[in-house]
């Protein structure tokens, strides 16, 4: 059974080293899920979209109902990165037709229905957070998001602790740092806004009038 390794496996997956070459409808597909995920996390709004239309209709010249399945999976995460919501409804239509349950476990994992992700099937990198959510530990949260090396992978992980749980200050600061650091404008806004809703929230207005000034300064063109 395939496991779905990481968030990008579509944009990792190439025909470099292998004895025949991918399709040009596959490479295209690549190419355009790249900018895509670069035109999301950077905010590029005006081109963000069109890149995945282009590689929607690339995947689908091809026929191929996995990588399509794996599209979208890449496109909610980027939204769960970005504590956004996100629809699943394409998902789950694809999924009817060729069903991979490591798919759906990550799925799962996106959406916040911890209970039914199979932990076998999830890429291993999120075990810990799923150990953690499941005994709502926050502490053994922070821990093991952290720990994930992989910046894209460890935003995706925050945000999942971020829609689902009480928010914690650590780990928003994480959310923001890693966004940050990567130049990823669209997250750490997000981020930079919830972190600004905490502090009220606990009555820091100090430090929300901070955040919130941080905030406007940055978006000021």
């Amino acid at each position: 059974m395939k496991k779905l390794s990481s968030l990008i496996l579509v944009l990792l997956i190439c025909a470099c080293g292998a004895s025949t070459p991918a399709p040009v409808w596959k490479e295209n597909a690549y190419r355009q899920l790249a900018e895509y995920k670069t035109s999301f996390l950077t905010g590029k709004e005006a081109s963000t979209e069109p890149h995945f239309v282009k590689a929607r209709r690339e995947i689908a010249a091809g026929n191929d109902l996995n990588l399509l399945s794996v599209a979208y999976l890449t496109q909610y995460a980027l939204h769960t990165a970005s504590l956004e919501s996100f629809d699943s409804s394409d998902f789950a239509k694809l999924y009817r037709l060729e069903p991979n349950p490591a798919d759906m476990a990550y799925c799962h994992f996106l959406k916040g229905n911890f209970s039914a992700v199979d932990v076998e099937l999830l890429p291993s990198r999120y075990a810990g957070v799923l150990k953690a959510a499941s005994a709502s530990d926050l502490q053994m949260a922070a821990r093991e998001i952290a720990a994930i090396d992989d910046p894209l992978s460890r935003l995706i992980a925050c945000g999942v602790w971020v829609r689902y749980f009480p928010a914690s200050e650590a780990i928003l600061q994480m959310g923001i740092t890693t966004a940050a650091t990567n130049g990823w404008q669209r997250p750490l806004w997000a981020y930079l806004g919830k972190l600004h809703e905490y502090y009220l929230a606990k009555g820091e207005s100090n430090k929300a009038a901070a955040i919130k000034e941080r905030l406007n300064l940055l978006k000021k063109d």
